[in-house]
């Protein structure tokens, strides 16, 4: 048997929790467990303190320059790159020469970020280079951009419209793009020939998140990094104060993921009158959160936008009814009155609506359930998600 072919997986700072770094996981394990690639994590520097990187404002880093950094994570060992003059944003999506002669020793290097632009730094390398995309970032920062005012409005449309002509740049450079959901495909398709063009959903490990007993009583369940302004969590206290109004035995709302609400957005719940009956657990470990989905009884996500909702797919694959607001991605997911429900973005009564409906039918919450979990099972498990993968890399590697 040939040696297996090498595939680097570059994302931004590797952290342990989150929509990319969940994405990233899923591929590394995928192409480890596949028996037909080897992959390594490589992460670059997106930070403007970054240890590895050339700094304006660190003068001991000149001398230095730019380094690779070996660390370790859940997985093991990866290489973690900085850039030049790391306080500019810009220069964190360039090309290096380290970086470049790093990724030439692969025979594939397959981008993982929220939007395309980190695919830019892999301009200049000859292997093939795939890019996962979630979303652009005129979709990501609307919602935001809307909100803010004074200067940090003008700050973040000049921020979006540099970093959405580097994204243009980095797409016209790669040879295969794998768009997260249907919804992805469709911001994508001005930008890319459909030739490059490639459906890419993540999977979900379901050994870590699958049902147990039905869970008949169980609290109504939100995850994310509610500090994310396009969760909208604003929206979803809402709605729930709008479901305890009409139904004042309501099961409790508990919002679990990497950061809890902001003090302004507590500040909200507690003037609707709701807050003894919100439970936050933050930074949570994924064993702990796969208990955490099997003791709901719905799943809900209020976002103003996703690019599909890994969350979504992790409460499909425990056994639970999704209610989410039609903001892009979940469409690809969630089918309307087999597995959940779709609400206008923005909307808490309607939110509110189908909470109570579920709440008030425990044969449709067992039924919905059901079938999310054998959509889970089809298309969106480890194996089904990856194969999507694996038949690009393997026209791209050839006889590799």
């Amino acid at each position: 048997m040939g040696k297996q072919p090498r595939i680097a997986i570059v994302v931004p700072t590797l952290t342990e929790k989150g929509g990319v770094a969940t994405v990233a996981k899923f591929l590394y394990k995928a192409i480890n467990g596949s028996g037909r690639y080897c992959a390594d994590i490589i992460s670059l520097a997106t930070a403007a303190r970054d240890e590895a990187s050339l700094r304006i404002l660190a003068p001991a880093s000149w001398l230095a320059g730019l380094k690779i950094i070996s660390k370790k994570w859940e997985k093991g060992e990866y290489q973690h790159v900085g850039c030049n003059w790391a306080e500019f944003e810009f220069q964190r999506y360039r090309p290096r020469r380290v970086l470049t002669e790093l990724l030439n020793k692969y025979d594939l290097v397959q981008v993982v970020a929220g939007g395309p632009a980190l695919a830019l730094a892999a301009r200049y390398i000859k292997p093939p280079v795939c890019v996962f995309v979630a979303t652009m970032v005129q979709e990501e920062y609307a919602a935001i951009i809307k909100r803010a005012k004074g200067w940090k409005k003008y700050w973040l449309i000049t921020r979006v419209y540099l970093i959405a002509r580097i994204e243009k740049i980095a797409l016209k450079n790669v040879t295969r793009v794998f768009g997260e959901s249907d919804y992805t495909l469709r911001l994508l398709t001005s930008l890319v020939e459909r030739s490059r063009l490639r459906l890419g959903s993540p999977g979900v490990d379901l050994d870590v998140f699958h049902p147990e007993a039905y869970c008949q009583d169980g609290y109504i369940l939100s995850v994310g990094r509610f500090l994310d302004p396009r969760k909208n969590i604003r929206m979803l206290f809402e709605a729930y104060e709008c479901l305890r109004q009409k139904m004042r035995h309501a099961p409790k709302l508990m919002l679990a993921g990497l950061t809890g609400p902001s003090e302004e957005d507590l500040a909200l719940a507690a003037r609707l009158g709701i807050e003894k009956y919100i439970e936050i657990q933050q930074n949570v470990a994924e064993i702990d959160l796969g208990e955490i989905y099997r003791q709901a009884s719905i799943f809900v996500l209020s976002s103003d936008e996703e690019g599909l909702g890994v969350v979504i797919l992790e409460a499909m694959a425990s056994g639970l009814p999704v209610i989410s607001t039609r903001c892009g991605g979940p469409e690809t997911a969630v089918l309307e009155g087999r597995n959940g429900f779709l609400t206008p973005v923005g909307d808490s009564r309607a939110m509110a609506e189908k909470m109570m409906e579920l709440l008030s039918a425990p044969s449709l919450r067992r039924r919905m359930g059901e079938e999310g979990r054998r959509m889970a099972i089809e298309r969106f498990s480890l194996p089904a998600a990856a194969r999507a993968y694996f038949s690009e890399y393997e026209k791209l590697l050839g006889n590799k």
